[in-house]
Parts: structure tokens; C-alpha cells; sequence
């Protein structure tokens, strides 16, 4: 807000990477001005995909870890970008196989989509304990616990009494879930009213290629109304005295 006060235009960097559908999908909503500097200034000198398909996963592979490299001098970062490297090379030859044997012509289901969309957000955890651990054994010690291998713990309550059955955590759980993968973001809120941010409709593509529509998911869109002026100004209210109070 107070950079478009001075007539600056800041980009679009995070467009709900969380409802990405494949790999490269994510990349294309996650961090996105990372994406194209990495895209611009080391994947395509390397060659990009110009130079046949080996050599494009090879350009792939080297342009993650790079990447990776760049958050910090960590072998867990490194890990990290090349796992997502991995991660972009088989969703490139996923999508080889299907043009490949024809299958790329058939329009996704509603459940299709929903299962890419779980498998993309399990992979995408996976590399983020990597990307936060200190060392590659605190990683896989998050990663045995993640999976049950150190047995289960249900959730405890405030008062540190643990509890076979807590409904409110699983319920919070699934509507912050709800949230994450349904709920318009902030750019879709704002669609019809030029939003601070700069929404490039070349930078909103869906898994498909396709832009992404002007009007907002579920006709949520911000409108001039007491409706939206009453829970905004609440909100906004609430944040400025937490701003003043801490």
C-alpha cells in the first residue's frame, strides 16, 4: 500500500500455491518473482529446453539446486532445490507420457483434480521439513513422525490432558484446510477493482495453460457495500490495536 502510494506497482508473488495441481503449477504461484529470475537469468542461458530432453532436466536440475543454494549455504537447502528438481522433472515427464500415448486430449475430473491437488501438497511438506531442518537427521526425524513411525499421539488439550477424541481440532484442522484450498485469495477478492497488486494475467496460468478467469471462485468478489465494509473495518480495526497493544 504505501509503495502504490508513491506510484510504485509492486509485482504478484504469491498467487494460493497451495492450490496447485501439479509441480509446475506450484512454481508458477509460489514465489513468483523468484521464479522468473530463476527462469530468466539460469534456466534459459543454460540452454532451457532448446537443447533436447536430456539436457532440459539436466538445465532443470541445475537451475533448483542453484535456486535452493540461493535461501541459504546448507546442504538441507541444496537437498531442497534439487528435490524440487526432481520433483519438475518427473511432472515433465508425466506430461510427456500422456501427449506421448494420447492421453492429454481427456478434460480432468473434479476428482482428478482433487487428488493432484493432495499429492502436490503432500510433496511440496515433504521438501519444506527439508528447506526448516537444521541437519538432514532432524529432517528425517520429522519425517518418521509425520508418518506414524514413532506411534500416534492424538492431540492434547489446553490443560496438557491428553485426549482419545478432540472434535475442535479436527474441525479447526479442516476448515483451515477448507480455507487454503477453496477460499478466494486476495487478487481474486479484488478482481474487478484493480487490485494493489499487479495482476499479470500472463503469471495466473492453471495447470492447463489457460488463464486464469477475471471474476472471482464462488462470486466472492469485493463490492461497495455495508456487507463488506462492516467485517473489513473490524478486521482492520483489530489488527491496528494488536499493532499498538505489542
Amino acid at each position: 500500500g504505501l509503495a502504490r502510494m508513491f506510484g510504485i506497482k509492486l509485482p504478484l508473488n504469491f498467487h494460493s500455491p497451495y492450490k496447485a495441481t501439479n509441480i509446475v503449477d506450484f512454481w508458477r504461484r509460489w514465489h513468483m518473482t523468484l521464479s522468473r529470475f530463476l527462469r530468466d537469468y539460469l534456466y534459459f542461458p543454460l540452454g532451457g529446453n532448446r537443447k533436447g530432453k536430456g539436457r532440459r532436466y539436466i538445465n532443470i536440475m541445475a537451475t533448483m539446486v542453484l535456486g535452493g543454494l540461493w535461501h541459504g549455504a546448507a546442504w538441507t537447502f541444496i537437498f531442497w532445490g534439487a528435490l524440487h528438481g526432481a520433483y519438475l522433472g518427473i511432472n515433465h515427464g508425466w506430461r510427456w507420457m500422456k501427449r506421448r500415448f494420447g492421453f492429454d486430449q481427456r478434460p480432468p475430473t473434479a476428482w482428478g483434480r482433487a487428488l493432484a491437488r493432495v499429492v502436490t501438497f503432500l510433496a511440496v511438506i515433504v521438501a519444506w521439513v527439508f528447506f526448516r531442518a537444521e541437519s538432514f537427521t532432524d529432517a528425517m526425524a520429522v519425517l518418521q513422525g509425520m508418518a506414524g513411525l514413532n506411534g500416534i499421539q492424538w492431540p492434547v488439550a489446553v490443560t496438557d490432558t491428553p485426549l482419545l477424541v478432540d472434535p475442535a481440532a479436527y474441525v479447526w484442522l479442516a476448515v483451515i484446510l477448507a480455507i487454503v484450498w477453496l477460499a478466494p485469495n486476495t487478487q481474486e477478492w479484488l478482481a474487478d477493482h484493480d487490485p494493489v497488486l499487479d495482476d499479470d494475467r500472463h503469471l495466473l496460468r492453471d495447470a492447463t495453460g489457460s488463464t486464469a478467469p477475471k471474476t472471482s471462485p464462488f462470486g466472492m468478489a469485493w463490492r461497495r457495500r455495508l456487507l463488506w465494509l462492516v467485517p473489513f473495518s473490524t478486521v482492520s480495526g483489530i489488527l491496528v490495536a494488536m499493532i499498538i497493544v505489542y
